[in-house]
């Protein structure tokens, strides 16, 4: 008990969320009780409801925190690489092994689907898919050749192209279909997209040097 007391206001809000995100991941949005996620994160039901006005307040913040976690790892990439193709390959690769890593997450983001009817969920879902499809499209237009006319790369076929192919991958991972479609299908998928949208051919080659999660 002392030990929990020590908790700041935001490791206790965090340490709620983690446990938030493994209560919906093996049950689901509806099902689940804040007292079974009071249990999982081992405080009381009130305690949740200090940080927490309700479930479904608690459900958004983990679909929040899941967009600025993903756009804050993408932007350490490219902070870090600054060829735009490379980082696009480092960034399809370094998801794909996030996903692999969180299962729970990836649950929560896909019962989050099923929950559009509600508004709030909604709005969360289309700020966080229009935030990925405008950094997407911005790394994009950095591959754009020097002085090659616009019509050489459409941004929204190719950022949707990106988005639907993690989607994809997601399923497929989920379902236990990694031998079918896992990492060297994800480097293939890559280097198609740049062979059609950014008339880079041998792209493939920028995928020698993985990236793992940090």
């Amino acid at each position: 008990m002392v030990g929990r007391e020590r908790l700041s206001a935001e490791d206790r809000r965090a340490a709620i969320v983690r446990s938030a995100t493994t209560v919906f991941a093996r049950s689901n949005y509806r099902v689940a009780a804040m007292a079974e996620i009071a249990r999982e994160a081992g405080i009381s039901e009130p305690a949740v409801y200090k940080y927490f006005p309700s479930k479904k307040q608690l459900f958004l913040t983990i679909l929040e925190r899941v967009r600025e976690g993903t756009l804050g790892h993408w932007q350490e990439l490219v902070d870090q690489e600054p060829d735009p193709v490379r980082t696009i390959a480092r960034i399809a690769l370094s998801q794909y092994d996030a996903v692999l890593a969180h299962p729970d997450t990836l649950k929560v983001q896909f019962q989050a689907l099923s929950e559009t009817g509600d508004a709030d969920i909604r709005e969360v879902l289309h700020r966080s898919f229009a935030a990925y499809r405008d950094f997407l499209a911005s790394l994009l237009e950095r591959c754009r050749p020097v002085g090659a006319p616009a019509m050489s790369l459409d941004l929204g076929a190719a950022t949707w192209t990106m988005l639907a192919v993690g989607f994809t991958l997601n399923v497929t991972s989920l379902l236990g279909f990694q031998d079918d479609l896992g990492r060297t299908t994800l480097e293939g998928l890559v280097d198609a997209l740049a062979r059609t949208f950014l008339d880079q051919p041998g792209t493939l080659d920028l995928l020698a040097e993985r990236t793992s999660e940090p």
